[in-house]
Order: structure tokens, then C-alpha cells, then sequence
């Protein structure tokens, strides 16, 4: 999942308006910008009961 798609579910015009939503920091929300952890995304899927779903694909690894 993205910030994006967080966006889309609680209707948030920005990402100020999304981190008052989610009582975070908009640092934080710039900070999953880059990838939203997997245990926070599943804390997501948990609390919106499966409508957003976390990115279960596998990391890439530096060592193959």
C-alpha cells in the first residue's frame, strides 16, 4: 500500500490533512513515502478490515 492509496481511503485532500486524520506527524507521512513499513501497513489492512491491503510482495535483496 502507498500513502496514496491511504489518501484515497480517508478522503484526504494532502498529506497534512492525512497525518491529522492518522494523528501523525507529516514528517511521517513524507517518511512512507519512500515505502510505508510492512508491520504499520499491516496494522492498516487490520484496522480497515482487509479494504486496504499490505504489500505482502518480497523485498529485493542485495545479496542474490
Amino acid at each position: 500500500m502507498t500513502v496514496d492509496d491511504l489518501r484515497t481511503f480517508y478522503k484526504a485532500k494532502s498529506d497534512a490533512e492525512l497525518a491529522r486524520i492518522l494523528g501523525r506527524d507529516r514528517s511521517v507521512i513524507n517518511y512512507w513515502r519512500k515505502g510505508i513499513p510492512l508491520s504499520t501497513q499491516a496494522v492498516f489492512e487490520v484496522s480497515t478490515k482487509g479494504e486496504l491491503k499490505a504489500n505482502l510482495s518480497p523485498l529485493v535483496s542485495a545479496n542474490p
